[in-house]
């Protein structure tokens, strides 16, 4: 089982990370290994935002994160629900597709909200996707079982078919 991550203060110099963060924290209940490999992500683009930690905290953030990160690798791993890490977020994807189209269905939820949240999930698991399978493709391919069309922007219209643009 993984520890609880505390990483809700993330420093100035490296505030681009933090929704990772807050995906991380979404996903976790319903897929460990997906919210693992968000914070990797996360902890690679720390490092490539301040290599150097000149940052205030920087340091201590990226230390604690990469602990984590090395006790929670097996147990993430070993509770994994699909056979790879690339299956596994798609997998969270379609979750998460799913449960937002469904909110969405129900018109007593602000549809706006959603939709900013929704664009938020997506972009951030396709930023993981891409960090740990270089060759997948987006040019109006099929992302994570849902067809990406990029010259649309995050629309919700009669049966509530959901596009987003990168």
């Amino acid at each position: 089982m993984t520890s609880k991550p505390i990483f809700d203060n993330v420093p100035q110099s490296l505030v681009e990370i933090a929704p990772i963060f807050r995906v991380a924290n979404e996903v976790e209940p319903s897929h460990p290994r997906a919210a693992y490999l968000c914070r990797f992500c996360a902890f690679e683009k720390a490092y490539n935002l301040d290599r150097a930690c000149k940052g205030t905290g920087v340091l201590q953030f990226r230390t604690a994160l990469l602990e984590w990160l090395e006790r929670n690798n097996d147990s993430t791993l070993t509770g994994r629900k699909e056979d790879t890490d690339v299956l596994e977020m798609q997998s969270c994807y379609g979750h998460y597709y799913s449960k937002y189209t469904r909110a969405l269905q129900n018109k007593t939820h602000d549809h706006t909200h959603l939709t900013e949240a929704y664009q938020i999930t997506a972009s951030v698991l396709y930023e993981v996707l891409k960090s740990i399978d270089q060759e997948v493709e987006v040019n109006g391919e099929l992302i994570f079982g849902v067809y990406v069309d990029y010259e649309v922007d995050l629309k919700f219209s009669g049966a509530d078919v959901v596009y987003w643009s990168w």
